[in-house]
C-alpha cells in the first residue's frame, strides 16, 4: 500500500513539474503589453522555457504608478514602456493571476474619481488595490521599500524582479521608426500620443524595417510591431512567423494579436508586405 502511494505521488509530481501553461489569456486591454510579453515568451522558448507571462501584472503596475504619481491615467502606451515596467517591477507567471481587468475605460474613470477624493497616498493605494487585478504574490506594496512579494514557481522561490531577470537573461531590444526629417541611423523621439515617456527610436525607412523583420523572424525571433493610419501607433501585435505571399513581392507576416484565440486563426492573422510598409509606426527587434 505504501509503495503504491509513493508511485502515485511521484507520477503526480512529474506531471505538475512538466505542466503546460495556458496560452490563451482572452482579449487583453493593453495591446502593447500583450505584444511585448508575447515576444519575450517567444525568445524564452528558444532556450527551452515555456513560461507564459501575466499581462495584467504590468498593466496593473502602470495604472497604479500613474494614479500615485498624479500622471495622466491611460492604458495606451508603447513597447519600450513595457520593458521599463519589467525592469522596475519585474514579472509574474500568468498562472498567478487571481483576477483581471474587464473594462479598461470604466476602471480609468474609477481611478480618477478615487484620486480626486483622496490626498493620502496610503489611503489612495488601499482603494486602488481593490480595483486592480490581484495576484498570488505575497506582501507586494509599492509604498514600501523592498516589498516586492515572492512566490514559488517550479519549486524555486522568486521575487517578481528575480523572475524577470531569469526570463530576460540576454534579451535586449532595438527600436526603429521612420522620420524623413532625420538622418538614417539617427536617434529621435517618436512624436506619437502614445509615446508619453518620450522614448527614442533609430531612424530607418519602412522598407528597411520590413527587411529587419524578415531577417529577425527567419532567425527564429519574434518582432514587436506597432501600426496605424498615417504611420501612427494605433495597435500593436507580435510578428511570430512568415508565409510566402500569394501575390509575390515578398513574404507575408504571421502576427499574434491580443484578441484571444477565438479571433482570426487561433488568435493570429496574416499581414502583407504592402500593408506593413504602408501602415507601420515602429518595431522592436531582439538582438
Amino acid at each position: 500500500m505504501t509503495r503504491a502511494y509513493i508511485i502515485i505521488l511521484v507520477i503526480l509530481l512529474f506531471f505538475s513539474c512538466n505542466r503546460q501553461e495556458p496560452t490563451d489569456q482572452g482579449r487583453t486591454s493593453a495591446c502593447w503589453v500583450y505584444a511585448m510579453c508575447a515576444c519575450i515568451e517567444h525568445e524564452a522558448r528558444l532556450v527551452g522555457d515555456s513560461v507564459i507571462l501575466s499581462r495584467q501584472w504590468l498593466l496593473a503596475r502602470e495604472l497604479e504608478e500613474q494614479a500615485l504619481s498624479g500622471e495622466e491615467i491611460a492604458i495606451r502606451n508603447v513597447g519600450p514602456e513595457a520593458l521599463r515596467l519589467i525592469s522596475r517591477y519585474g514579472m509574474v507567471p500568468y498562472s498567478f493571476e487571481r483576477s483581471h481587468i474587464n473594462n479598461g475605460a470604466v476602471l480609468i474613470k474609477k481611478i480618477k474619481l478615487l484620486r480626486e477624493q483622496n490626498n493620502d497616498k496610503k489611503v489612495l493605494y488601499s482603494h486602488i488595490a481593490d480595483l486592480l487585478p490581484r495576484f498570488t504574490v505575497v506582501d507586494y506594496n509599492p509604498l514600501e521599500k523592498n516589498a516586492e512579494g515572492s512566490f514559488y514557481y517550479y519549486s524555486m522561490r522568486y521575487s517578481p524582479k528575480q523572475f524577470a531577470e531569469s526570463v530576460m537573461y540576454r534579451i535586449h531590444y532595438d527600436w526603429y521608426a521612420c522620420n524623413s526629417e532625420k538622418k538614417r541611423g539617427e536617434k529621435f523621439v517618436l512624436k506619437d500620443p502614445d509615446n508619453r515617456q518620450q522614448y527614442e527610436y533609430v531612424n530607418i525607412s519602412y522598407k528597411e524595417m520590413y527587411e529587419k523583420v524578415i531577417s529577425s523572424v527567419s532567425s527564429g525571433h519574434a518582432v514587436y510591431w506597432e501600426y496605424g493610419k498615417n504611420h501612427s501607433s494605433g495597435h500593436a501585435m507580435a510578428i511570430v512567423g512568415l508565409r510566402k505571399s500569394k501575390k509575390g513581392g515578398g513574404e507575408s507576416l504571421v502576427c499574434l494579436n491580443s484578441y484571444g484565440t477565438e479571433w482570426g486563426h487561433n488568435g493570429k492573422c496574416i499581414i502583407s508586405p504592402q500593408y506593413f510598409i504602408a501602415y507601420t509606426c515602429n518595431i522592436g527587434v531582439c538582438r
